[in-house]
């Protein structure tokens, strides 16, 4: 029989659920109701009271899906209940969960935003409202706008165009004309900036539409704002749009219109050319470009010299010719106005094409200093490099520098030299006979990198400490910053570590102290100094105690050791302290990572539960977590749990990242689960394609796969692959289960 609670007995239950009633009070309510039975009850049968009820056995056991919903209605009914209570914070993270049991699920989301928002949870809330706007048609143009520039800014650009073009259609159906003026502009500038000239050109039309006729769309007073300057630019924007598009015609048109506006001659010669060459009027655009040269107008940048190489490939006998002579044309311009960048800069590309090396440093040395250029940078470093000029190079490291004293402006080609060892032993000759203190600051800061670019660490920090006396403390902190960062990255941690202390021993403010402390404690227990990086990390997080990516540096190291239950409390101590401020969001990085990592710490110690629970959490506040999604369905995957759930989040994490081997491992397991065994081996053959030889797991799958094909052979030859890789990986579990299973079939 099924039993059903009597009627005395339902307040209980309910109390019980929403967790405000103790034992106490609940014995006292059996122990009254009991009595009260007994007196209705007098002269009647005796109640079976003392006999237990007969079990609810399932006739047919849930599957998957009848689960999922049982357990959605749980989680539904509790959340309301939460919120009925007050509970919001309980209420939001209940909805949270039970949308990935209904994804798509209007209600739900717009519960989950409404509370966020209410908690100042701002960012959770707007990554649902994302969720929202692509879920529910109701929203208002302005709402799934600003949703739209929510996911602009936070770099989903494809998501972004979607809302947009909604919101668009909505303001059209409102005769909204001056928003939807904008969002075509917004549009516009998104699609040419993505490569897409169609698109672009589609707006393109709108808005020329639109302006060109301002009267039928209300849009007078929005087309007055516009100086005629202003007007015309727009019509120079919209004719390049339509020129990538391919449409030069409807370029012309926009270009004469704007010419209309504000005639400027010279950027008229210039745009007609364009539209010459879109149409393959060759003597026509050289025509243009001949006036525009002889006026020696220079208002175009180095597009002109562009345009007219352009035209005489495509006219002369072949393009070396065709080079030759656009030289010998734009270097007589050059010979009457050497200071005119652009056109010197341009010619510099041409000569070094030619590996004409005396003139590029002819045409380009004399500008470099005061108009940098990046393209002239490389070419002059690569002349310099070519003519084994290594006085003029040390020179051209001081240029280059940026504003994090970093070469990468010229790494290209500086990378090319340290990789001929007859120039860099020609070079290194030449910086030893060189005195440090003779040389510019900046020559000191630029032989150092330079050194550091060759994985020469001794020489790097000789020349960076000639640079300290120069420097105040500000700048010096900034250089060391950079220097112990590349070092780090070069796997030079001895040298890291002589860069991060000596900017502790400058006396800066403790926040910029303790983000050094933060990466001293990294380099530390990269060299497998624990003690020191404990003692470290936590003098970082005492200096700004307000910080969770210093104090998060102290689990990070335990784990990183070995040292996984030290590092379980400290992570757990981490969230406690930090779980409430959702304000800032470098917080709720670091949390994420942490809860990450926790997951990892549960599998390792095989408590599925806690692990999944981990991955769940992070879903609940960052629902795209690509990441999150592939490790949670991969766990149940592998424990043959929630399959269908589990194989959704990873086909999502595969569609968001196609060439993310993992990801693909975790897909091709996923159909060797199911039991799709071809699925399954072209799957994982095209993740260990992408592994490289990486990891041994991919290897281990795919002998799995090919084993159940009985493609024996193979899977012989995979888990032989998997345990060379898995001893490098020191990953002992695994190698043990594979060299099982060779010992079982060969």
């Amino acid at each position: 029989m099924i039993y059903r609670p009597c009627s005395w007995m339902l307040p209980v239950l309910a109390a019980i659920v929403l967790g405000n009633v103790n034992y106490a009070s609940v014995m006292a309510a059996e122990s009254s109701s009991a009595e009260e039975a007994i007196v209705t009850n007098a002269g009647k049968d005796e109640l079976p009271f003392s006999q237990l009820p007969e079990p609810f056995v399932e006739q047919t056991p849930r599957n998957e899906s009848a689960k999922n919903r049982l357990r959605l209605t749980t989680l539904l009914t509790k959340a309301r209940l939460q919120d009925h209570r007050g509970d919001v914070a309980g209420a939001l993270e209940t909805y949270q969960r039970a949308y990935r049991l209904s994804p798509g699920s209007a209600t739900i989301l717009q519960e989950i935003v409404r509370l966020g928002f209410l908690l100042q949870r701002n960012e959770i809330a707007s990554r649902y409202a994302i969720l929202l706007a692509e879920n529910q048609n109701t929203m208002t143009a302005d709402a799934v706008q600003r949703v739209a520039q929510y996911c602009l800014e936070d770099g989903q650009t494809e998501r972004a165009i979607q809302l947009y073009e909604r919101a668009l259609a909505l303001l059209k159906k409102e005769g909204a004309h001056t928003q939807a003026l904008g969002i075509h502009f917004r549009l516009l500038s998104i699609y040419q900036s993505h490569d897409e000239p169609k698109m672009a050109a589609r707006h393109a039309g709108e808005v020329a539409k639109m302006i060109g006729d301002p009267d039928k769309f209300d849009l007078d007073a929005v087309v007055e704002q516009f100086s005629n300057g202003g007007l015309r630019s727009t019509y120079e924007k919209l004719g390049d749009v339509y020129l990538q598009a391919d449409q030069p015609d409807k370029a012309a048109e926009m270009f004469a219109k704007g010419e209309e506006i504000d005639s400027s001659p010279e950027n008229h010669l210039i745009h007609s050319a364009k539209v010459l060459v879109a149409r393959k009027d060759w003597a026509g655009a050289q025509s243009k470009l001949e006036e525009y040269l002889n006026a020696d107008h220079r208002v175009a940048g180095q597009e002109p010299y562009s345009l007219l190489l352009q035209v005489r490939q495509q006219m002369a006998d072949s393009p070396a010719k065709a080079q030759v002579e656009v030289i010998d044309r734009l270097q007589k311009i050059h010979d009457d106005s050497p200071d005119f960048a652009p056109l010197a800069y341009f010619l510099t590309s041409l000569y070094a094409q030619q590996e004409a090396w005396d003139n590029v440093i002819a045409v380009s040395a004399p500008l470099i200093e005061q108009e940098s250029d990046a393209d002239a940078l490389n070419h002059l470093c690569r002349a310099y490099i070519a003519k084994s000029d290594w006085s003029s190079l040390v020179s051209l490291l001081a240029t280059s520098l940026d504003g994090n004293y970093n070469l990468d402006t010229i790494a290209e080609p500086l990378q090319k030299l340290i990789d001929d060892q007859k120039k860099w032993n020609q070079l290194a000759t030449y910086l030893k006979s060189l005195t440090p203190a003779d040389r510019s600051l900046n020559e000191r800061i630029g032989v150092s990198r330079l050194y550091q670019l060759a994985e020469q660490s001794d020489p790097a920090w000789s020349w960076a400490e000639a640079a300290f006396p120069d420097l105040d403390n500000q700048e010096e902190a900034r250089f060391l910053m950079q220097f112990g960062l590349q070092a780090f990255r070069g796997d030079q941690e001895a040298i890291a570590e002589k860069a991060f202390r000596a900017a502790i021993r400058l006396g800066l403010p403790k926040s910029q102290t303790s983000l050094f402390y933060f990466y001293l404690a990294t380099t530390l227990e990269m060299q497998d100094k624990t003690s020191d990086a404990l003692r470290t990390a936590k003098r970082a997080a005492l200096l700004d105690e307000e910080s969770a990516l210093l104090r998060s540096r102290i689990p990070w190291t335990l784990y990183h050791a070995g040292r996984s239950e030290e590092a379980l409390k400290e992570y757990r101590t981490l969230l406690e302290k930090f779980a409430d401020d959702f304000e800032n969001q470098q917080t709720r990085q670091v949390l994420r990572d942490a809860k990450r990592l926790l997951s990892v710490i549960a599998g390792q110690q095989d408590n599925l539960p806690q692990a999944t629970e981990w991955l769940e959490q992070i879903l609940d506040e960052f629902p795209d977590d690509t990441g999150a999604m592939n490790d949670l369905g991969y766990l149940w995957i592998d424990h043959e749990t929630n399959l269908g759930r589990g194989f959704a989040m990873i086909q999502k994490a595969v569609a968001a990242e196609p060439e993310n081997y993992a990801y693909l491992d975790s897909l091709g397991w996923a159909y060797f689960r199911l039991g799709q065994y071809q699925e399954a081996v072209s799957t994982l053959e095209h993740a260990a394609k992408l592994a490289d030889g990486k990891d041994g797991t991919v290897f281990d799958h795919l002998g799995d796969a090919y084993l159940a094909l009985g493609k024996k052979e193979k899977a012989i030859a995979s888990w032989q692959q998997a345990t060379g890789v898995l001893q490098d990986e020191a990953d002992a579990a695994i190698l043990t289960q594979v060299e099982a299973k060779l010992k079982t079939h060969t």
